[in-house]
């Protein structure tokens, strides 16, 4: 076997490779040190423990890269109790003096197999500083370290490092075990500080692993932008723990995370001594898999303006929570400041009624607390939009209004009964003129064009809509001398609502027939029988500003019969009017773009009208003009309906009354073509509506 070289001189001049080294003295390396993995433990394994052993009290400069690579696979024909180690400082019958070595160049260490680290200092008052870039690798699925220290000593590094391990990236354990990240640092593993020691990580770095500080371990992480930290923190330890009985379990982990920087807690819970800066800390479900489980972060001492990412589960009141509090073994002060952001994300598929509450920080009673909790917008669960609201010093998410996805599907019960009203309405129109101009055996077209304004009732508010539409028909006296009319219609209606936060659109498609009786002595009836297909859709934007949208039709019968009779007065007339309207439209099914589901009740109208007419009339051979104003009063006997929000039930109802008022003109020319314009408002305790009807009719 080849022996252990033993390196002695002040100064080294030449390229080396070498099995060991083991530093005595006071010794420079000026070129690379390189012990590859050819001279691997299984050629001198009775001899070495490690590439590089520090004994006490030596003093060396590597000014150099430094390359270590070792391996075994054969860990069943070792003796188990010697781990193998890149850089070790192990001299328990030596004399104890300080030691240090100073790496000027890059370090890279590489080990693969079972029971190695990459440096394992059991030593007391070994002093490692890296100045160059460190590169340590741990391949191991035993639970090794890629660093390990137990006696006292410390390791600064200075430059960008990468310590990587399987499991456990680094271990410290006892007063004075210390080590120092300056540089840009890449850690993939756990962190386990404990019993006095200390770990502290500066400047960028990324944390992939699990950090615990128990029994006085102590880490402070003062992390810069683009920074980012996945996994479990805990200054927590056991407190069954049968070795260490009726102590104070807890360490200190401080976490500072500059802006741009984040922490990915991965489902479990954490806690924490002290937690400031402007970091986005994410509750994940990584490490779980379960989709239920929700985390705690409990934290001592809160400071700065951080932004938390919970999930929620309010229907089974169930959320990641934050906690400012203490562990009852220790009597350190809890205290919470500075103003912090939680971010919640909108769930349109959640099944909610809208009176759920749901704490989501939790603040100790006997904590110092001027902190602030705000949400960057309110979150929509389910159809319904909760807040978040302080109660005591928690804060608590509570239920408000419907969504704006909720507003603006359940808004088609709203516009397509006000599309039906107004189309009935118009077609009456259309049989006034009749009786009007006292011509029989028509081709008619009419037009109109309105605005309905403030639909509020029950949950439902801020709804207005402009429309616009067409109908178009023809009808035949039964005979010369018949007091009976009948004609049939088709038509088409526009609309354009406006919804909290967005818009959308509505198509009516309504075909019918009529009939009138007209009697000499201006006694008459008219009759409407009419069938409506109405089509839907909105856009609108959530709380978060994201864009949803959903569609819906549904198809609608109705009947209506109004009565009157007029009244001459020379040229000036009155008219009063009664009408009773019946409508039925079905339901329909809403799915939204963001999950949320609408059910649209069915429902029956029953509209009641009595109004009367005042006019003028003037008449020549071939021309007459007829001028009028109207006033009534409508209400709705029926019209109970209901909606679901994702199988929530709410009420809606139509009931009401509101004032019909309007005044027109209708113009005869040259006996065959005739003009008529009117204007009509319709103020209630349901809605506004102003329209314009315009239309021309053509008599043969």
């Amino acid at each position: 076997m080849k022996k252990k070289k033993l390196i002695t001189l002040l100064s080294l001049v030449m390229p080396l490779t070498v099995n060991a080294l083991n530093l005595q003295g006071t010794q420079t390396f000026t070129d690379e040190v390189n012990i590859p993995e050819t001279h691997n433990f299984e050629s001198f394994r009775d001899n070495v423990t490690s590439a590089i052993n520090i004994t006490s009290g030596s003093n060396t400069v590597f000014e150099k890269d430094v390359s270590i690579i070792m391996s075994r696979d054969d860990l069943h024909n070792l003796d188990d109790k010697f781990n193998i180690s890149g850089i070790s400082a192990f001299s328990p019958w030596s004399p104890i003096g300080e030691s240090f070595v100073v790496f000027n160049g890059d370090l890279n260490i590489e080990m693969n197999g079972e029971k190695m680290n990459a440096i394992s200092l059991l030593d007391k008052n070994v002093n490692l500083t890296v100045n160059g870039k460190a590169n340590l690798r741990s391949k191991s699925s035993e639970d090794d370290e890629t660093i390990f220290i137990m006696g006292g000593s410390s390791i600064t590094f200075n430059d960008e490092t990468h310590i990587d391990s399987d499991i456990d990236a680094i271990f410290l354990s006892g007063t004075g075990s210390n080590v120092t990240l300056n540089g840009e640092s890449y850690i993939n593993g756990n962190l386990f500080i404990n019993s006095g020691a200390l770990l502290e990580i500066k400047n960028k770095s990324i944390i992939k692993g699990d950090i615990w500080a128990e029994f006085g371990g102590k880490v402070i992480l003062d992390l810069a932008a683009g920074s980012k930290i996945v996994g479990e923190v805990s200054a927590f330890g056991d407190p069954d723990d049968p070795d260490e009985p009726n102590q104070d379990t807890t360490g200190i982990i401080k976490m500072n995370l500059a802006k741009g920087s984040s922490w990915e807690l991965d489902g479990y819970d954490s806690y924490l001594t002290e937690l400031s800066g402007q970091g986005n800390i994410i509750f994940t479900n990584i490490e779980n898999d379960n989709d239920d489980y929700f985390g705690e972060l409990v934290i001592e001492n809160l400071k700065g303006a951080s932004t938390f990412n919970l999930r929620t589960d309010i229907a089974a009141q169930q959320s990641d929570k934050i906690i400012i509090s203490k562990s009852s073994d220790t009597n350190r002060t809890v205290s919470a400041e500075g103003t912090h952001t939680i971010n919640l994300i909108n769930n349109g598929s959640a099944k909610t009624t809208g009176n759920e509450k749901l704490t989501l920080v939790e603040i100790d009673e006997n904590a110092t607390n001027t902190a602030e909790f705000k949400t960057n917008h309110d979150v929509e669960l389910g159809g319904y939009q909760y807040s978040l609201n302080k109660e005591g010093k928690d804060y608590v998410l509570t239920g408000q209004p419907i969504t704006s996805s909720a507003m603006a599907s359940v808004s088609f019960l709203n516009a397509n009964y006000l599309m039906s009203y107004v189309e009935t309405q118009t077609l009456l129109k259309r049989l006034g003129d009749m009786r009007t101009s006292g011509e029989f055996g028509d081709v008619w077209l009419r037009g109109f064009t309105g605005k309905l304004d403030s639909f509020s009732g029950g949950k439902l508010s801020k709804f207005d809509m402009r429309y616009h539409g067409f109908q178009f028909g023809a009808d035949k006296q039964l005979s010369e001398n018949s007091p009976f009319v009948i004609g049939a219609f088709v038509g088409q209606t526009y609309g354009d609502p406006n919804y909290r936060k967005g818009d959308g659109s509505l198509r009516s498609f309504n075909a019918g027939l009529y009939a009138t009786y007209l009697d000499n002595s201006g006694f008459y009836i008219d009759g409407i029988a009419k069938y409506d297909r109405l089509k839907n859709q909105f856009k609108v934007r959530d709380t978060a500003n994201n864009r949803v949208q959903g569609s819906g039709h549904s198809n609608g019968v109705g009947v209506s019969m109004e009565l009157g009779q007029k009244f001459k007065i020379n040229d000036f007339y009155i008219e009063p009017q009664t009408q009773l309207s019946y409508s039925h439209q079905n339901g329909t099914t809403i799915n939204a773009s963001n999950g949320l589901n609408v059910k649209l009740g069915n429902y029956n109208s029953l509209l009641g009208r009595a109004s009367a007419l005042f006019g003028y009339e003037y008449k020549s051979d071939k021309n007459s003009i007829n001028l009028y104003a109207k006033t009534g009063i409508v209400r709705e006997f029926d019209g109970d309906t209901y909606y679901k929000l994702n199988n929530h039930k709410e009420s809606h109802s139509f009931k009401g009354n509101w004032w019909n008022n309007g005044v027109g003109i209708n113009a005869q020319i040259n006996q065959n073509h005739n003009i008529y314009l009117d204007l009509e408002s319709s103020p209630g305790n349901k809605f506004d509506l102003l329209q314009v009807n315009g239309g021309y009719r053509y008599s043969f």
